[in-house]
């Protein structure tokens, strides 16, 4: 059975939905802000971030990565790890840079629907979405 784009975002995300709530920042509102992070500064520097911060914010970018692989959409870089991916991805053309930010940002508008709240939006905020 062939799956549209669409499905297989919605499908990957679904996967981690549970391991998005962990590390130091957890939950829906990690993911939440990863794409305005992307925006602000580009997916190297929210990725190079990430991996300094090493807690919620790369468990977005594990996400990330691993479903542009699963969909066959890495354009060609080969590491899986976040480390050597954003190594790869800086020996890269703009237009690869530009692909891979575009399905990130595609993908992350599942990711955290599916993600489950975190601790700062469960005590006493009924507002998370």
């Amino acid at each position: 059975m062939m799956k549209n784009l669409e499905q297989i975002r919605a499908k990957n995300a679904y996967e981690w939905r549970d391991e998005i709530g962990t590390g130091q920042d957890g939950g829906r509102a990690v993911a939440k802000k990863v794409p305005a992070m992307i925006i602000s500064n580009g997916f190297i520097g929210a990725l190079a971030f990430a991996l300094e911060d090493n807690g919620g914010y790369l468990t977005v970018f594990r996400a990330i990565l691993d479903h542009l692989h699963k969909a066959g959409l890495d354009c060609g870089i080969i590491a899986t790890e976040p480390a050597a991916f954003l190594a790869e991805l800086c020996g890269k053309d703009a237009a690869t840079l530009r692909a891979i930010t575009a399905e990130s940002m595609a993908y992350l508008n599942y990711l955290r629907r599916f993600a489950k709240p975190g601790k700062e939006e469960t005590n006493g905020d009924n507002s998370a979405n």
